[in-house]
């Protein structure tokens, strides 16, 4: 199980359908890994990322305000994007309180729009980037 940190290089509207494509790039290498998000998400990940308040998450998935109040009083957050499965990637949240890890499964949709609202460090297992990343030569 290697991880690998990754950042957010982008987030772009999809040319022809209703999607937006986050583009994480491995921190210290020249690969990317493109992830589809949905509207909804898309919008909330874009004002997390510009340091707005971003609400609408609670009315897409209200199970989200909760996972939220966990955040906001967490010691460390970190998102790890663990497999790929029938095309979808599967994330969890590892979220250190009061120095015990809670791990919350979630879609990576949300676990990046709340990921990026708690300040949390993105991971992605090697195994997803190798077969899901795209590398570009410099």
């Amino acid at each position: 199980m290697a991880l690998v940190e990754m950042v957010i290089d982008s987030v772009r509207r999809a040319m022809r359908k209703d999607e937006w494509v986050v583009l994480l790039k491995e921190g210290t290498a020249e690969r990317y890994l493109p992830i589809y998000l949905d509207s909804p998400h898309a919008d909330v990940l874009k004002k997390a990322l510009s340091n707005q308040q971003c609400s609408e998450l609670e009315i897409v998935d209200p199970s989200s305000r909760d996972i939220s109040r966990i955040l906001a009083t967490a010691e460390s957050v970190n998102l790890v994007i663990d497999r790929l499965q029938d095309g979808v990637f599967h994330a969890r949240l590892l979220v250190t309180q009061r120095g015990e890890l809670y791990p919350f499964d979630c879609s990576l949709g949300k676990a990046l729009a709340l990921g990026v609202k708690a300040g949390a460090h993105i991971f992605a297992e090697e195994t997803v980037l190798a077969s899901a990343g795209i590398g570009v030569q410099a």
